[in-house]
């Protein structure tokens, strides 16, 4: 049967050779990452496929030739798009029995109607309990498929598989999730006058069967390479004679070479990812070491649409290539423009980025690491209708990213000398409050006593609560998170993008509640999502006063903020809530914007 494949594969032309640069860089980078390893012991790790099946099901129909057929068919694109970018002796592997494909069947504690969408963690704890000692998902790569798909009385299928990568994929580990249909096979994906008709997430959909496998199973080589830890980028306008990158919009475009169309492709920032993952290296050389890296010497310069990043990154883990992400704000990272370029062995590295979307935009350092570990730093832009940049709100993110390392490792005193230094330099700059803050925000300075204030207003994250309470870490006045050891992520208060120097920390669900004691008279607030919450995140604020209700925001999303402006005349308690707008608070980053009372 796996003949039948190949002689499939036959009729499968490249989706463009590779330009001599990129082969150039990617043959010299895989050289520094097999240097890297050499000497090592071949470890022969593999990538495990693992069927799972509800309690009151069994494994749908021919699932063992469909899936051989489908996993070595992502295999041959994987290998394939290796070889077509320079790589040598770079291959997928394949946890095998014999000459077929190991599939390692687990069946569920619940009945079918026991799991859908969200039932990844799940299922994969399930895997966990009845495969111990055999399968370990915390040190391994797994791949696995649900057979979560009803056929229908009318002939249509109904799909209720998880169908994506967990997070947290890394050089590790990494799991990934993709449906299984006994209509699934690669030699359906020529059969574009068959009509398909199938439900997923509650939404009746029709395609010809050659395009239902086409995003199936294209779907299972995009989460794939989320579970191999690699992440949405798409292509350059140059690379468009390739077709469409895999980790963009590929799985929508795999093997539409076999009917005539532009197919998927794999850009070398994904195959510079995976030449250093322990799968493609066989080798366990500081696989569990912890990448460390300190980015100095940062320079910004540019021109027109292009902008060039240059400096020097320093890390306990060698690291042997930089990616560069321009990613446009939402999309998810999709639309991720990407270009790779060799750190040099003293750490020194330049890359230049000439495709940018009008608007606000991240760009983003990927730093790869010869043991497959990745390290990543960000920078905040601007670029205007024409798509360029704006090079001093570049200097200018990469200030205030510099002031939050140092604050949250704390390194206070470093921090308020670079922000003064800074302002010094660029007097002109936008950041201005944020530089004047850094130089004398105390995060550990107590709050006082509201009956204390004498004056005519009070901010109320400068005043003890009666209660404080937040849905993920700690409660924190003026900042966003508390310095500690090893913390990342955001120091200072940006609602909707917005600085603010007083505020509170509020991951949903939160509340802060203060006695008032019947003596102010208004109160007012920025509410809103911190800067970089992930889109599927939201929050709803609300006020309560003597318990009852005085607002209630709608849903606010990244970007959002509304301003809150009430009457408290004779309040005793006044109380600000958030609570998550979805049915979950993931990455729910609420903040109270200069939440101030009047008397």
């Amino acid at each position: 049967m796996l003949r039948i494949l190949l002689s499939l594969l036959l009729f499968v032309s490249f989706a463009g050779l590779a330009s001599a640069d990129e082969t150039t860089l990617a043959k010299a980078l895989q050289a520094r990452v097999r240097a890297f390893h050499e000497g090592a012991p071949n470890e022969e790790l593999k990538l495990r496929v693992i069927y799972f099946y509800p309690a009151d099901r069994q494994p749908l129909p021919s699932y063992e030739e469909r899936i051989n057929r489908i996993v070595f068919d992502i295999k041959d694109f994987y290998d394939t798009e290796f070889a077509r970018i320079g790589l040598t002796d770079a291959v997928l592997p394949l946890e095998m029995d014999g000459q077929r494909l190991k599939i390692n069947m687990v069946q569920g504690d619940e009945n079918h109607d026991g799991y859908g969408y969200d039932s990844g963690r799940t299922i994969l704890r399930e895997i966990g309990q009845k495969l111990r000692g055999n399968v370990d998902p915390d040190r391994e790569f797994l791949l696995i498929l649900c057979a979560l798909c009803d056929k229908q009385e009318d002939g249509s299928f109904k799909i209720y598989s998880p169908y994506y990568g967990l997070g947290g994929a890394n050089q590790v580990r990494g799991t990934c999730f993709a449906a299984d249909c006994e209509m699934l096979d690669t030699l359906n994906l020529t059969k574009t006058n068959e009509p398909f008709r199938y439900n997923e997430h509650n939404r009746d959909q029709r395609r010809s069967l050659a395009d239902f496998n086409t995003v199936f199973i294209g779907g299972m080589a995009h989460e794939l390479g989320h579970g191999l830890s690699l992440p949405h980028n798409r292509e350059l306008p140059s690379e468009r004679g390739k077709g469409t990158a895999l980790m963009g919009s590929g799985n929508y475009t795999y093997r539409a070479e076999l009917v005539g169309k532009k197919g998927s492709f794999m850009t070398l920032a994904s195959a510079t990812r995976m030449m250093c993952h322990p799968l493609v290296t066989q080798s366990n050389k500081q696989r569990f070491d912890r990448a460390h890296v300190r980015v100095s010497d940062v320079q910004f310069s540019g021109d027109g649409k292009a902008v060039t990043i240059s400096g020097k990154v320093e890390s306990n883990v060698e690291p042997f290539a930089v990616i560069a992400y321009s990613d446009a704000d939402g999309g998810n990272n999709y639309d991720a423009y990407q270009w790779t370029a060799e750190v040099d062995p003293s750490g020194k590295f330049e890359v230049t980025l000439d495709v940018h979307k009008p608007g606000k935009n991240v760009l983003r350092l990927s730093f790869c690491h010869a043991n497959g570990a990745t390290s990543d730093v960000s920078y905040v832009f601007q670029a205007n209708q024409n798509g360029e940049p704006d090079v001093q709100a570049l200097k200018d993110g990469m200030a205030i990213a510099s002031l939050e390392k140092s604050f949250l490792s704390g390194e206070a005193d470093e921090a308020r000398k670079f922000a003064q230094q800074y302002l010094t330099n660029n007097p002109q700059t936008a950041i201005e409050p944020i530089l004047s803050y850094s130089q004398t925000v105390d995060p550990t300075r107590p709050q006082v006593a509201l009956a204390s204030v004498s004056g005519d207003s009070a901010y109320l994250s400068d005043v003890e609560p009666t209660e404080a309470k937040t849905g993920y870490g700690r409660p924190s006045y003026n900042v966003y998170a508390m310095p500690r050891r090893g913390a990342e992520g955001s120091f200072f208060l940006q609602p909707g993008g917005q600085f603010h120097a007083k505020g509170f920390y509020a991951h949903a669900p939160s509340k802060y509640a203060f006695n008032l004691e019947g003596k102010w008279k208004s109160f007012e607030a920025t509410a809103g999502m911190q800067d970089g919450v992930r889109e599927t995140a939201s929050a709803v604020f609300i006020v309560v006063g003597d318990g009852k209700e005085l607002y209630r925001s709608g849903k606010l999303r990244g970007g959002e903020t509304a301003q809150v402006s009430l009457d408290v005349t004779g309040v005793q308690s006044l109380e600000l809530i958030t609570e998550s707008g979805e049915d979950n608070n993931h990455g729910c980053w609420s903040v109270w914007g200069s939440p101030q009372v009047r008397r």
